[in-house]
């Protein structure tokens, strides 16, 4: 009796000990390549690119965006054509009425405007000139703050109002009648010693359309 239960003992530990030993085996390292080495990037080529499904939303929107966008086309006649509008200007409504009519021809429905209010007052902008009559005349690069009452002013004197709360511009009360008034310090107008604008090339356009296209983790997208 003794001997058939070692026996059956012996059996199992037999049968259990490649197990154990298999599982207290460290798994296998991966061999890993550096990042951007020629090994890793020929892997990187090596592996099938998978085939984007057509009707993906996220697919649909960056072939919009890389293909049919129209981003430049609306900031442009909306700053060049249009320009500046404040609230319930005559520009707003111009914008606004723009804005409504391109969404329609690109395919929205019920495309209208909703009425808001009240709010005041609008303000607009017909005709402003500065320039130092003497004692030389020099035409000054100037712009009148909004809301601003229309006024006429063929020569008169010269305030900077420095006043940083309703409470600090008490102490010029009664003393800006018929003056013109700066609200602001002259800016300073630095000299351009390089190119605003910087050419990609061909390579580099071509790995951001890709990134783009098919992500790329770790890099930034260059927008262009």
């Amino acid at each position: 009796m003794h001997r058939r239960y070692a026996a059956v003992i012996l059996l199992m530990f037999s049968l259990l000990a490649p197990s154990a030993t298999f599982a207290r085996r460290p798994a296998a390292k991966r061999a890993t390549l550096p990042a951007n080495s020629p090994a890793a990037n020929a892997q990187a080529a090596q592996q099938p690119t998978p085939t984007p499904d057509p009707n993906d939303p996220i697919v649909r929107i960056k072939d919009e965006g890389m293909n049919r966008s129209q981003v430049m086309n609306t900031l442009s006649y909306l700053s060049d054509v249009i320009g500046p509008r404040l609230t319930g200007s005559p520009n707003m409504k111009r914008a606004n009425e723009w804005t409504r009519d391109q969404l329609i021809k690109w395919g929205l429905q019920n495309g209208h405007l909703e009425s808001w209010g009240p709010f005041g007052r609008s303000w607009e902008l017909k005709e402003f000139s500065a320039q130092v009559i003497a004692p030389q005349a020099i035409p000054l690069i100037a712009y009148p703050k909004a809301w601003s009452p229309g006024v006429n002013i063929p020569n008169g004197e010269v305030v900077y109002v420095d006043a940083k709360d309703e409470t600090d511009l008490q102490r010029f009360k009664g003393n800006l009648r018929g003056k013109i008034v700066l609200t602001n310090l002259m800016r300073e107008v630095k000299a351009h010693f390089d190119a605003l604008g910087k050419r990609l090339s061909e390579k580099r356009i071509a790995r951001a359309c890709r990134c783009a296209r098919t992500g790329c983790p770790g890099r930034r997208v260059v927008a262009f």
